[in-house]
């Protein structure tokens, strides 16, 4: 805010004049209708690594830092609300005032653009499957008479209905669950987004990644489907920015660190 202060004190006439009416071509939000003036709100769906997780009483994660530089981008603060991945994917929560916006790696599709609004694409992610190094699966195939895992309400579970026939497939609410039971052995396998698969494997020696599938998914962050339009219109222009400016890469850098 104090950011914001100053361009508006230093430069009032001239924002004025260079930048018309759109608050987003000007950096002043000052006219964004926030749940907290002063304050980005996000709605996210956690644990969700490396996308979306707590460390040390704080939420982060490549959605979440993304999110904080577009809010710093735009001089307000960032709050974070774990509301659940349904609530978001429905538009309840952002409906309900419980957030602006919503980065939870939600994939843009037509069905849910019937309830919510998107940002412009930030993210491209394929499904996969993760199994356990002594689990003999090592394809879709090898599923019939397995119970497969996914989470509810996401694309992976839409995939799996449809590419996975002969398995029983079991819905979990939280995407953390889907480890737990794997662990457990109350599930064989798991299909969801190849990001949070490959995470896991990459920390248990016992986990494998055994096929992806190409969806070409795109993830945008999502809005309640009217009255949202300046809020996307300003997180989509910082957005623009941080990828021209190198601060996109440098977020990615941090969670997806290349060798």
């Amino acid at each position: 805010m104090r950011r914001l202060l100053a361009m508006v004190t230093a430069l009032g006439l001239l924002l004025a004049a260079c930048g018309g009416d759109d608050p987003a071509a000007r950096g002043d939000v000052s006219g964004l209708d926030l749940v907290t003036d002063g304050t980005l709100t996000v709605c996210t769906d956690a644990p969700y690594p490396p996308m979306e997780y707590e460390e040390n009483g704080e939420f982060t994660g490549f959605d979440i830092e993304l999110m904080r530089a577009i809010a710093d981008d735009n001089g307000l603060e960032l709050a974070v609300a774990n509301t659940g991945f349904d609530p978001i994917t429905s538009g309840l929560a952002m409906e309900a005032g419980d957030c602006d916006i919503a980065a939870a790696s939600i994939t843009i599709t037509d069905e849910r653009e019937e309830n919510i609004d998107f940002s412009d694409p930030y993210f491209v992610a394929d499904q996969s499957l993760l199994t356990t190094a002594d689990s003999g699966i090592a394809a879709i195939s090898d599923l019939d008479g397995r119970n497969l895992g996914v989470q509810t309400g996401t694309t992976g579970e839409i995939y799996a209905n449809e590419n996975a026939a002969g398995a029983t497939i079991i819905s979990f609410e939280n995407p953390g669950d889907l480890f737990t039971a794997l662990s457990a052995g109350n599930i064989d396998a798991i299909l969801q987004d190849i990001i949070p698969n490959a995470a896991e494997a990459s920390e248990d020696d016992n986990l494998l990644v055994v096929e992806t599938y190409p969806t070409a998914e795109e993830y945008g962050f999502a809005a309640k489907e009217e009255g949202s339009e300046d809020v996307l219109e300003a997180v989509n222009a910082s957005l623009a920015k941080l990828r021209s400016d190198g601060t996109y890469d440098q977020i990615y850098e941090e969670f997806f660190p290349r060798g």
